[in-house]
């Protein structure tokens, strides 16, 4: 006769809900802060101070817990700004163009023109030939004494030339066509210029009809 085997039963324990924890981690929490002491332990914390204002300097406006902000009237033609901005009147193109090269035509001619602009006719005047020829019936000494007291006296232009343009015109000639802007007004230009030595300088110069 054979002995049986007898297997223990095997006892499956279900999980304990979550529900059941939270309650005991409570409990554990609010013991936990009854067991310390309170936070800080000074009082001067808890009690506020009167302080004097803060003198700011003359000028300086003081925040709207100082004083209200001060918004300025309107003007009665905000449409018209005076004096009138001219920053992006001839704004910078996309694609700009690299420097002109020291020596160059076109760079002989920008320089020409920056210093009209500031003023300065002893540049512009050596900026022109000895064989220049003056447009018209004057003579040459008439027209670049003119171009000087002009450059002196009398309106700046803007420093930046418009829509410069080198022509090549034989190996010692070059035809430089541009824009010059006086303000409102704009004045189409063309200047030749020949090679003297290492040098560029205006040998000719007349004034076009704008397109």
């Amino acid at each position: 006769m054979r002995a049986s085997c007898m297997v223990p039963p095997v006892v499956l324990m279900r999980p304990t809900p979550l529900r059941l924890f939270l309650p005991a981690l409570s409990l554990l929490a609010l013991a936990g802060c009854a067991s310390t002491g309170p936070c800080g332990g000074s009082d001067k914390y808890l009690e506020a101070q009167e302080r004097p204002l803060l003198n700011l300097p003359p000028g300086v406006m003081g925040s709207e817990r100082i004083a209200p902000v001060v918004i300025p009237p309107a003007a009665p033609d905000p449409d018209r700004l005076d004096p009138q901005p001219r920053c992006l009147d001839y704004p910078p193109q996309f694609f700009a163009r690299p420097p002109a090269e020291l020596g160059s035509p076109e760079a002989v001619v920008r320089n020409w023109g920056a210093a009209w602009a500031q003023r300065r006719p002893d540049v512009v005047m050596q900026a022109y030939a000895p064989s220049f020829e003056a447009p018209g019936k004057g003579g040459s000494a008439a027209f670049l004494t003119e171009r000087e007291q002009q450059v002196a006296t009398g309106p700046a232009p803007s420093p930046t030339l418009l829509n410069l343009v080198v022509t090549k015109d034989g190996p010692k000639r070059k035809i430089v066509t541009f824009v010059q802007v006086f303000g409102d007004e704009q004045v189409h230009r063309e200047l030749t210029l020949v090679r003297e030595g290492d040098s560029w300088r205006i040998e000719s110069e007349r004034t076009l009809t704008a397109p």
